[in-house]
């Protein structure tokens, strides 16, 4: 399907924001060895990118790996009940510093379960100030992958960053263990294929979405999901493969993997696009480039709009002529959740206010403000829910009056226009989604408000987050994008190399280099940088130089820059 006959291999896996930046681009060539991509700065391995033979990527599965086991503690606190009998909690002493005053000490103690979450929920509860004050939390352990002693998920990307082949790809893979992704990837032979790696645990009992009684010993984990039954393919007939934190196995796979999936919108929008760029079919014809991967990471066409915004324009009855000019511009809108679109702004600030005016009465402010963040959940309900005459959801419970589901759409949209004229000003026509849009890249230092400007950064962007270049908007900051495409990168495993990689901020850490931000604008527009290899075109490019030289018997050490 490429225009090179090779395959073309794209990633932008999304990360919670920060500086500085979570990514660090590395070029590392030592001999036969050579690996360009994004490391987390501190590791040993590229986590994603290529080598001279194989080219990968990674998103996240959403796999359950954490379960919360009840606990029966004898009144000391010192053991707990296990199949009738009594087992002594480990203690872990952890020294805590506090600059500026004494340091903290504390025991943190373990069931065979895991740590007892509850002492530190616990402990919060005691110092709140809030009234009343948050009730007291049973005993509860919890359970998680990441915190077995066995770990071979370093070693597993250790030896993907030297893998020739498939078989080599995969048998690094076994060792993986969390937090599980699906892997692509593809080789300069031409195959590509897809893996699911990681420790997804088997249950005696359950399936994990509700705390178990731990002393009865009924709901144990009792192995892993076995590595070749794990979600894979190789080769597969449709000659693509999409991964975009959807499900990723049918309802009939046989193991439980997990609960939560985003609705299929961001692999349905890719694999239209795919469709467009190849032409019509069938056949399909081979003619893919780099340019056309860049074009869809850099798409921001909303499904998510496309299936819900026609149901509120048919609940309309209660709205008033003042409610016209906003409604017109989402009538004529595609659906393109673009930069300077005044119509995204509208739905989206429309969007937010949606699930607490039709849920919140039912289910309390708490869980409301927990849930609201779930857009892929509430755009489920909100479909399911305003698709029919007339739900008892939309009625507000504290009110004698029977609410209509019409009265309560028209109230969400007004309020979120008014809080848009709060922000944007009363001119509609001038409004933009990246007024109100931004990526918000936080710094440690944001906790000294005068220091916020210097350290931290943020820019407007497009996308909800529902759109292949994902914009998602924090439920607690709302229209602030606090998870993002971090890294990019599109890989070419033809002789040409049109390999391309990107970091979401800049490469420094220090906020008085030039490379601190510089990457921000071309990353908003989705230009990315050359993924160089070839020595000679580096040197040609290289901005300067480091060079550190060992120690050696004729004296101390060197370090030389030009």
């Amino acid at each position: 399907m490429t225009a090179s006959g090779k395959p073309l291999l794209a990633n932008d896996p999304h990360l919670g924001t920060r500086l500085p930046s979570t990514w660090y681009l590395v070029h590392i060539s030592a001999g036969d060895f050579e690996v360009i991509g994004g490391t987390f700065p501190g590791a040993p391995a590229v986590a994603l990118g290529r080598n001279r033979f194989i080219a990968w990527g990674a998103t996240n599965v959403a796999a359950d790996v954490e379960d919360l086991y009840r606990e029966r503690l004898d009144a000391a606190g010192t053991h707990y009940d296990f199949r009738g009998a009594q087992e002594p909690i480990t203690l872990i002493p952890e020294t805590i510093v506090v600059k500026g005053a004494a340091a903290v000490s504390l025991n943190v103690r373990l069931t065979r379960h895991g740590p007892l979450v509850s002492d530190a929920i616990n402990a919060n509860n005691t110092e709140s100030t809030t009234t009343p004050k948050p009730p007291f939390v049973e005993p509860l352990a919890f359970r998680w992958t990441a915190l077995d002693p066995d770990d071979g998920t370093l070693t597993a990307f250790l030896k993907v960053n030297e893998a020739h082949n498939w078989t080599e790809f995969t048998d690094a893979l076994r060792g993986y263990v969390v937090p599980s992704q699906n892997f692509v990837f593809a080789d300069v032979q031409g195959h590509i294929g897809y893996y699911a790696p990681g420790h997804i645990p088997l249950r005696a009992s359950g399936d994990g979405s509700r705390p178990a009684d731990g002393w009865t010993g009924d709901a144990e984990w009792t192995g892993w999901v076995p590595f070749d039954q794990l979600p894979h393919t190789f080769d597969p007939p449709e000659h693509v493969i999409i991964t975009a934190n959807h499900r990723p196995a049918p309802p009939s796979y046989r193991y439980n993997l997990g609960l939560e999936w985003a609705e299929p919108y961001r692999a349905q929008r890719i694999t239209d696009l795919l469709a467009e760029a190849a032409g019509a079919g069938p056949p399909l014809k081979p003619r893919l480039t780099p340019d056309d991967f860049a074009r869809i990471q850099a798409d921001t066409v909303s499904l998510h709009a496309r299936t819900l915004l026609p149901i509120l324009l048919t609940r309309t009855g209660s709205m008033s002529a003042g409610d016209q000019p906003v409604l017109d511009l989402l009538r004529r809108w595609n659906f393109d959740a673009t930069r300077d679109s005044a119509a995204t702004a509208i739905f989206q600030a429309w969007f937010l206010r949606l699930a607490p005016a039709i849920a919140g009465d039912e289910i309390g402010p708490a869980a409301i403000d927990v849930y609201q963040g779930k857009f892929s959940f509430v755009s489920r309900f909100l479909v399911n829910t305003l698709a029919t005459n007339d739900s008892p959801w939309c009625d507000d419970a504290a009110t004698p009056k029977r609410e209509t589901c019409d009265e309560v759409v028209a109230n969400a949209l007004r309020a979120g226009v008014d809080d848009l004229r709060r922000r944007l000003g009363g001119d509609i026509a001038r409004w933009r989604w990246d007024a109100v849009h931004t990526a918000v890249f936080p710094h440690a230092l944001d906790s000294v408000a005068a220091l916020r400007p210097i350290f931290s950064r943020s820019i407007g962007i497009a996308g909800d987050w529902s759109t292949v270049n994902v914009g998602v908007t924090a439920a607690d900051h709302p229209y602030e994008a606090h998870t993002v495409p971090g890294y990019r990168e599109i890989i070419d495993l033809s002789p040409a190399n049109d390999s391309r990689f990107l970091d979401a901020v800049g490469e420094s850490g220090h906020p008085l280099s030039p490379h601190y931000d510089d990457f921000m604008r071309d990353w908003r527009t989705v230009a990315h940088r050359r993924m160089r290899m070839d020595r000679a075109e580096i040197d040609r490019g290289a901005l300067g130089h480091l060079r550190l030289t060992p120690e050696t018997s004729q004296g101390p050490p060197s370090l030389a820059r030009r």
